[in-house]
């Protein structure tokens, strides 16, 4: 079965992130991010946790009820949209600026919330492998109407607004 992948890059996943998904390390903090997005979008917790950088919180956390949320988000939330805002990266980190289009599952407009956001994401390198370090995010409901007009500077100083 051939698909597009969950991570709007406009390819097919076998050729996207399912390499990534499989166990190839992302060549990019931009890759790895949109495997991440995909991993979210299908539920693919392993993944998830596999991919976060070490000191992470959410490495804290205990492993079986966080590896069921994570797994657990594909059925109650719609991962639409990806839009690649600026990518950065040195030999030792890198950052992403990402827009991403998430609504609600539900019958009910209430349970068909917008939880669209756009994030300034930080990753690391560890181990010759890009990490998932942390991020900043802002609510959709501040964004500008047209997020893909965003760029680093103007996420920021809205960053500064809404914390």
């Amino acid at each position: 079965m051939t698909r597009d992948c969950p991570c709007c890059s406009g390819r097919r996943y076998a050729e996207c992130c399912q390499p990534y998904h499989a166990g190839a390390s992302a060549p990019t903090p931009e890759a790895l991010m949109r495997s991440r997005f995909a991993a979210f979008a299908l539920g693919l917790g392993e993944y998830l946790l596999g991919t976060l950088a070490a000191g992470h919180p959410d490495l804290d956390e205990p492993r079986g009820p966080m590896l069921r949320a994570l797994s657990g988000l594909k059925n109650v939330q719609r991962f639409q949209k990806l839009l690649v805002l600026h990518s950065a990266e040195t030999a030792t980190g890198g950052e992403v600026l990402f827009y991403a289009g998430i609504f609600g599952k539900g019958t009910t407009p209430a349970k068909r919330d917008d939880r669209s956001f756009a994030e300034l994401s930080r990753f690391t390198r560890e181990n010759g492998a890009w990490r998932y370090a942390d991020g900043e995010l802002v609510p959709a409901v501040h964004l500008p109407k047209d997020p893909s007009t965003l760029d680093r500077a103007a996420f920021l100083r809205l960053f500064g607004e809404v914390r």
